[in-house]
């Protein structure tokens, strides 16, 4: 199973950067850093200038898992993040793109968060679920980590994240 990390975080060696490591250590993940790449807005007459969006949309293509991983920030992911899930709006528009809209269907949607609270923020995870369900892609799995006093990641919700990446049982130690 191929997985797609698109990270995004205002501290790229952050908490959220340390939970991604950590499951990179039990998982074959490749990780794009949206913050690094050159995404043009979504804008309604679907006119953009060349920019990095059209390859990373190829690499979710090639993707079984699709990772979104960002801190949650006042109850929403980062901006990038968003401005990703706006532009990707273009599949759904385009007569061209259509077909890889539709391609998304079937990928394993998941998400991987951050913040100083023990359980994931339900609107946070509602723009994620509405995503995934918009695009016919199973919201398979969901990782948080309670950054409170460190960094607190539930063992048996890292097992489960880790079962639907590698679909086999992974051991955690």
């Amino acid at each position: 199973m191929k997985t797609l990390v698109l990270f995004s975080s205002a501290d790229h060696q952050g908490n959220t950067a340390k939970v991604i490591e950590r499951v990179a250590s039990l998982a074959t993940l490749e990780v794009v850093n949206i913050d690094k790449l050159t995404i043009t807005g979504y804008n309604y007459a679907n006119q953009y200038p060349e920019d990095d969006f059209y390859p990373l949309v190829e690499k979710m293509l090639a993707a079984d898992n699709i990772v979104l991983a960002s801190p949650n920030y006042w109850h929403a992911p980062t901006a990038p993040m968003k401005a990703l899930i706006d532009r990707i709006t273009e599949l759904t528009d385009v007569d061209a793109l259509k077909p890889k809209g539709r391609a998304l269907a079937g990928k394993n949607g998941l998400v991987l968060t951050s913040s100083a609270v023990s359980e994931i923020c339900p609107i946070y995870d509602q723009i994620f679920a509405r995503f995934f369900e918009y695009f016919d892609m199973p919201y398979a799995g969901k990782l948080h980590a309670d950054c409170s006093d460190g960094i607190k990641i539930d063992q048996q919700q890292l097992q489960d994240f880790l079962h639907i990446l590698n679909r086999q049982s992974a051991v955690v130690s």
